[in-house]
Order: structure tokens, then sequence, then C-alpha cells
């Protein structure tokens, strides 16, 4: 018979699970593909593919639609991965058969392009080529000014969200591959992250914080509409590290040279696959000109793992 590639069916989540732990020798892929089964508005059984030898599943592979930030455009593209083979069934072509089942299908529905952070020897082989990266703001704690606004932390609620995607829309504004999230509060809280807002004494939002420990030494994620607010949050943190593009609102409003520094740097396992002829173009060629790489803000169960 042979092997048989399709989209996930109900009852195939067990050996989805078998295979992540078989390929990885451990249980965080098969956890975030859970999670995003459970906590991603967007995730289409369709797009979640896996490779039969029998009775046998014998690999998957997850393609995620999202909508994605590049050039100032918000566009519709496929977030890829995990991608994974059981060991006897390995180098036999089955990868290349999933990634190439999950591309046709996203052209069929539309979506410019497929992107990853895999092996920069493999995918390449199927389509992909390295065109984004990794970016951090690098904070001296030493040298932040002390907080004159006492905050309180609340939890994320409903009434926050339609505010939450106003900020995230400012902030990725000129950020390529940012991703964008929607009024699902599950696009922005669960077990394992770190989610708050911040308010001051009268109830105001000052920020929306999220990471994926108590410690103070990393935020991944900081938004705000007010200026001095926000400023506010990170005296009063005080983190050594946020998970910002130098492109975006906080780095571009909020920070000060004299206490931070922006990076942002290409990477060869982060790769992106056209779905649509031409649709990198024009971003490759402002990159080769000096726009920094665009670099995405991955869904939570990628960075609760």
């Amino acid at each position: 018979m042979g092997i048989v590639v399709r989209g996930e069916r109900m009852g195939d989540e067990g050996a989805i699970d078998a295979v992540n732990c078989r390929a990885f020798s451990c249980a965080d892929e098969a956890q975030i593909v859970s999670d995003m089964r459970v906590f991603s508005p967007t995730y289409d059984r369709r797009f979640s593919v896996c490779a039969w030898d029998g009775d046998e599943m014998v690999g998957h592979a997850l393609f995620n639609p999202v909508r994605m930030r590049l050039m100032g455009e918000t566009l519709s593209a496929l977030s890829v991965g995990p991608v994974a083979v059981v060991p006897s069934h390995q180098r036999q072509g089955i990868g290349g058969r999933l990634l190439r089942y999950g591309h046709e299908l996203g052209r069929q529905e539309g979506f410019a392009l497929a992107f990853l952070a895999g092996h920069s020897s493999y995918y390449p082989r199927h389509g992909y080529r390295a065109c984004f990266g990794w970016a951090h703001i690098k904070i001296d704690v030493e040298k932040l000014p002390e907080p004159e606004v006492d905050l309180e932390a609340w939890p994320l609620q409903t009434a926050d969200l339609p505010w939450l995607v106003e900020c995230l829309n400012e902030e990725l504004a000129d950020v390529d591959f940012g991703l964008l999230r929607g009024t699902d509060l599950s696009e922005w809280v669960q077990t394992g992250i770190n989610a708050l807002v911040w308010r001051t004494g009268d109830g105001r939002r000052a920020a929306y914080t999220m990471g994926v420990a108590r410690g103070r030494q990393q935020i991944n994620m900081l938004l705000g509409d007010d200026v001095e607010l926000v400023r506010q949050v990170l005296y009063s943190r005080r983190p050594e590290r946020l998970g910002h593009h130098p492109s975006g609102w906080l780095a571009q409003r909020v920070l000060d040279a004299a206490w931070s520094e922006a990076v942002c740097e290409p990477s060869k396992s982060a790769m992106a696959c056209e779905l649509s002829d031409g649709v990198l173009a024009v971003y490759e060629q402002a990159v080769a000109s000096g726009r920094p790489v665009g670099t995405p803000n991955w869904p939570l169960p990628f960075l609760a793992h």
C-alpha cells in the first residue's frame, strides 16, 4: 500500500502524541501540538498532516494558520512545526511528503508563505530559505530610574482584549514576520505563561507583560499605549531582556539608549517557503538594503515549552 498522507481526524490525537515523542525523545513537541489543538483558535485539523504506513502513524507535521505582518501589510501564513518522523521511518522521504502536502494545501487555501525554525541543511531541499531571524532588547537594570508610580498586577480579562489587540497592532506595524493575535483569551494567556495586566492605583491600564517564569530576568512581550506608564512598568519590573524587535513601537517610543540596546540578527535556521510566487521579493530587497530582518512572536504553546 505504501505511505498515505492525510489531515488529522478525530481519534488521531494519541497517535500524533506517540509520533512526536518517538521522534524527539521527549514530550515537549507532543504537548505543543496538543496545546495548539486546545488553545489556538486557528487550529485546523486539515493542516495537522499525518503520514500512515498501514495502521501505524509514522509521521506528523503541524501547519498552524496565522496572520503575519510583512512590509507593513497583513497576510495569511502558516507557522510550521513540529515536523516529526518516527526513527524506523526516517531518511525515507516521509518528512518531504508531509511538507509538500502542507504546502499544496496552503496554496489551495490562499496562504502566502510557510515559515519555521529548523535544520538549515534539511529544509532548503523543500523550498525554504533563510530570511528572518531573532531580536531582543538588552536592559542595563543598574541604569534604570526608580519607579514613580505604584502598580498592581491583575489577571488578563476579556474586557482587556480589544485594547491589547490595538497595542499589538501598533507594536508590529513595521515589524516583519510579527504574528498578530485576536480577541480570543487563549491567544494571550494559558498555563505556563505569566500573563498580567499592570494597573495604576486608579485603575488605568499601564501595560501587559507576558513571560514564561516568575523571575524578572526576561519579559517576552511588553505592550501598552502610554509611553510613560510603560516605562514605569519597566522601572518597576527591571527585566534584563525583552523579546522585542528594534522596529517596534516599544523600541522606537519607550526605550532610552542610556539603558537599553536593541539587537536583531539573521539566522540560518529561520526560514520561509513562498506559497505565492514572489511574496518575499520586496522584503528581501529591503533587508539587503539595510532593513532589519523580521522575527516572529511565536504562538504561546511554543513559548511555554
